[in-house]
């Protein structure tokens, strides 16, 4: 059967086509505009002294532009354009290209380094194949004087092609695949996550992130018995996720401690396989030497053949998975509004330095009110942003965003400074209080007692007038620094009230070690008082250990009359909420303290 003769168009295409094949390996390989390697430059070297000649190069060939890898006696910089490239040429070859004396060829008797005194006249390459058979660069040498290449010469020549090929191999490989665990690492997964996307079919996928372990465990097994332990843990995981997804699923090792695959599943199957998953990786200790139930997390987003890139789908498969560490879920799906509201904030954070100068950010208060007589004895100050262009933001949205970069000690600082310079101006009342909320991180890095001390002093303000507001938790109790940084705050007059307190970590066990002297009761407690008898058994139980170990009491989200009076029963002593007072504009706030004018419901 006659072959089809291909029309010029055909062939024109054809060549087009293995192009893009060609550069597509070229790029693969990880190895362009990258740093010289050494192992490169021996090679070189040797090949120049192999066959005597001054100079020898190891290069790629891109779209362009000639890239060196090695080179021996040639100082062109970093890369030539083709039109100036011997190597273009040998790419194009099946064998050895060798150009006896470049003067006398047309082709390459302008190039710069041919021409003028010393040129360079004799050339001698050998392409660079991947197994593939694509030649992505060549291994050359070249000389002001001819060479007679003998058919062992070009065999040599090829054999140094072939090694070179072999250095590019391994190297690939160790850029390719993750130390630890043996398995493909991120490069290799956005890879081939990039070829499923630009396949042209319509099948449903998933992109699954599993995180292995949970960090802080991590982190202090790592200090408690060095990094060993910790590598067999994430090597003992990858065997289980391996073994659940099965061997015809490739699993890929994306981050430290975090895992990723793809399947072909639709979202109907996706509901049902992640919390399976999630329960197998729970399920048993990971180790006999460490007898722990791992808290393994996942998140799990769906997608199909488009335009999107492999790095933008990995990063909702991250988020996917971040929402469920934050939440403190086991798994969570992609949610696409969740993340433009996140990545809207996150890109709004440079804005908050500009905001805290021209008073986009402010302070509103909230009063607190005495039980006893109903008298206001404190408010507490709350950050709020209206952005130029964006509007309110929530403090909801942005403050947990703020509290974990590096911005929250200017935040806090500036909060301080505005809330001690209106006290000093205003002439608020000594026997009343503003309270200020700080976070875990304000009390790294530097001593909050300190910032608060030179504050007052330099606006003349007692100290005494504050109240500092924490979250109880792990960060608190773990840390002797923190500790004595709250001993500091309440040497000096200031309070210390634990905020939410009866959720979460909450634990009366704990209080003695902690310098507190007021507990604030968790909105969540006070919410449905008046018609949840378990409500009302665990406020009053927690309202009275806690007057019998001498702290004040204040209850959060007060909205009812009838809650403000079970909560007089129970023996509370403070209340903020709604239903006293709405958070007031500053100014006003001040104005109404001078004349200590506050009804129990305002605005």
């Amino acid at each position: 059967m006659l072959m089809k003769k291909l029309t010029t168009v055909e062939q024109m295409l054809l060549r087009d086509r293995e192009e893009e094949e060609r550069l597509a390996a070229l790029h693969a390989s990880d190895l362009m505009d990258v740093a010289r390697d050494e192992c490169f430059e021996r090679v070189c070297r040797l090949v120049a002294s192999r066959f005597q000649a001054p100079v020898a190069i190891v290069s790629l060939i891109d779209k362009d532009r000639q890239w060196f890898l090695a080179t021996t006696g040639f100082s062109a910089g970093e890369a030539l354009e083709l039109e100036s490239s011997f190597c273009a040429h040998t790419v194009r070859q099946n064998g050895v290209f060798v150009v006896d004396n470049a003067r006398l060829d047309p082709r390459f008797a302008d190039f710069p380094v041919v021409k003028g005194e010393g040129g360079l006249t004799f050339y001698a390459g050998a392409p660079l194949r991947t197994e593939s058979g694509y030649a992505i660069g060549s291994v050359c040498i070249l000389d002001t004087v001819p060479h007679r290449l003998t058919p062992d010469d070009q065999t040599a020549l090829e054999d140094f092609a072939a090694l070179i090929m072999q250095l590019i191999g391994r190297q690939h490989l160790l850029k390719r695949v993750d130390a630890v665990s043996g398995l493909p690492n991120r490069t290799q997964f956005l890879s081939d996550l990039q070829g499923l996307i630009q396949a042209d079919d319509s099948r449903k996928r998933v992109l699954v992130t599993v995180d292995a372990l949970d960090t802080d465990w991590a982190h202090r097994l790592t200090v408690a018995e060095g990094m060993l332990p910790f590598e067999v843990v994430l090597r003992d995981m990858a065997s289980r996720i391996q073994a659940f997804i099965g061997t015809g699923i490739k699993l890929y090792h994306v981050a430290v401690k975090g895992f990723a695959f793809t399947m072909q599943m639709d979202a109907d199957e996706a509901r049902g396989f992640l919390p399976r998953l999630v329960d197998w990786l729970r399920r048993a200790p990971i180790s006999e030497n460490l007898p722990m139930v791992p808290t393994v997390c996942a998140g799990l987003l769906e997608f199909e053949s488009g335009p999107e890139t492999a790095r933008e789908l990995l990063r909702k498969g991250l988020f996917a998975l971040e929402t469920a560490r934050q939440k403190g879920q086991p798994y969570a799906y992609y949610n696409h509004q969740d993340d433009v509201v996140f990545r809207r904030l996150f890109s709004l954070l440079p804005d908050i330095t500009s905001a805290l100068k021209c008073d986009d950010v402010f302070l509103v208060y909230q009063p607190r009110f005495s039980l006893r007589d109903g008298a206001h004895v404190s408010a507490e100050a709350l950050i709020r942003w209206n952005h130029r262009q964006h509007g309110f933001i929530s403090p909801a949205e942005f403050i947990p965003i703020v509290e974990k970069s590096s911005l929250i000690h200017s935040v806090t600082d500036w909060v301080v400074e505005r809330v001690v310079t209106l006290i000093a101006s205003t002439g608020y009342a000594r026997d009343k209080k503003i309270s200020l909320n700080f976070s875990s991180r304000d009390f790294y890095g530097r001593n909050v007692a300190d910032v608060i001390a030179q504050r007052c002093a330099f606006h003349g303000v007692d100290p005494a007038m504050l109240e500092v507001e924490i979250t109880e938790g792990e960060w608190l109790r773990s840390s002797a620094g923190v500790i004595e940084q709250l001993q500091q705050l309440r040497n000096m007059g200031i309070d210390v009230a634990i905020d939410d307190f009866g959720t979460g970590y909450s634990n009366f066990a704990y209080l003695h070690k902690i310098p507190a002297n007021i507990l604030k009761l968790d909105q969540s407690m006070i919410f449905d008082l008046e018609n949840s008898a378990q409500h009302q058994r665990v406020a009053k139980s927690i309202l009275g250990v806690a007057r019998d170990l001498g702290y004040r009491t204040v209850a959060e989200g007060v909205e009812s009359f009838g809650c403000l009076e079970i909560l007089k029963h129970f023996g509370c002593d403070e209340a903020q909420g709604y239903f006293l007072s709405r958070p007031i504009e500053e100014a006003r706030y001040f104005q109404q303290a001078a004349q200590d004018r506050f009804p129990l419901k305002t605005g």
